[in-house]
């Protein structure tokens, strides 16, 4: 009788034993540890004033291991990666990345575990805003005038990047554009030989555009006739007169540009001339047509002979 309490003592012991191997294996089975990878952003830390990085990897992968019903509920949120720069120096280096991972889980991999980095003195410019468009305005329209607000911006960042910067351009859509209107814009930095230069930041980032829409003049290319008056130098004849240029477009309402056929110069007076000359003259327009120049040059060219009164006129 005094070896049933051992007997059954042992038996429990047994019991106890088979039922956490019995655990262990359905846990196994059923909550297996599983590994996942996350790509995560590389951030900067602790680097001083008067330093910025030119060159670094974006993003780093990490593997995680965890049981799976852990490692269901982790996103990259959770994860956090970064390069400690205290004390960095200008050039390019190798640094150790770090990363904070949720208590419950292990670190399994870092790819890269260290990340080369290029630290470059941070510089910053005032460049003006340029302003180009894309696409078609709507028929009849044109741009009249367009203006940036702010006028110019601040280009910064790594100096050897910030120095290739020639232009700052901010691009206006005209697509099917007829009546005015404003637009906010991003910038995009160039540098001179047209290549676009990343790596560097505005402030401000975007710039509002404002633009004044025109309706397209009307136009028509039309002759220009010479006018004169006076008789050359005794012993000459008027050869032969020469406009440059012979053609002129003039713009106005398509009633007025109806009624005419040529645009004449000011009166040129031939009086007692001898020899051949060149003339800047200006042109006569009617109230209502403009031209885009104002003047051309008259070429006089004489020839030795007489001629009968009034034919030099």
């Amino acid at each position: 009788m005094t070896n049933m309490p051992q007997k059954n003592l042992a038996a429990k012991i047994l019991a106890l034993i088979m039922a956490i191997i019995l655990w262990i294996y359905v846990m196994n089975e059923q909550n297996p540890p599983v590994e996942v990878s996350f790509s995560i952003p590389l951030e900067i830390q602790n680097l001083t004033t008067p330093y910025t990085v030119a060159e670094a990897p974006e993003t780093v992968r990490v593997k995680v291991r965890g049981l799976r019903k852990v490692v269901a509920f982790v996103s990259s949120e959770d994860i956090k990666a970064y390069l400690d720069l205290r004390g960095a120096s200008e050039g390019r280096q190798a640094v150790k990345v770090h990363v904070v991972i949720p208590p419950n889980l292990e670190l399994a991999e870092v790819n890269p575990d260290q990340a080369i980095v290029r630290i470059d003195t941070a510089a910053a410019r005032q460049i003006p805003v340029e302003i180009h468009y894309s696409g078609a305005v709507a028929a009849g329209a044109m741009v009249g005038r367009a203006a940036a607000a702010p006028v110019q911006v601040a280009v910064q960042g790594p100096k050897s990047l910030v120095d290739t910067v020639d232009r700052v351009i901010a691009t206006v859509d005209l697509n099917g554009k007829n009546a005015d209107f404003t637009t906010e814009t991003p910038l995009k930095a160039v540098s001179r030989d047209g290549k676009l230069v990343d790596g560097i930041s505005f402030t401000p980032s975007k710039v509002a555009i404002a633009v004044t829409m025109s309706k397209v003049p009307n136009k028509k290319t039309v002759e220009i006739k010479p006018q004169t008056y006076g008789d050359v130098g005794s012993g000459f004849v008027l050869k032969r007169i020469a406009v440059a240029p012979e053609t002129i477009e003039v713009q106005g309402s398509s009633q007025e540009l109806e009624k005419i056929d040529a645009v004449s110069t000011l009166p040129i007076n031939l009086s007692g001339l001898t020899k051949d000359s060149t003339q800047e003259v200006k042109l006569q327009l009617k109230e209502g047509i403009t031209a885009a120049q104002m003047s051309v040059t008259v070429h006089i060219y004489l020839a030795a002979g007489s001629a009968a009164p009034g034919t030099n006129r």
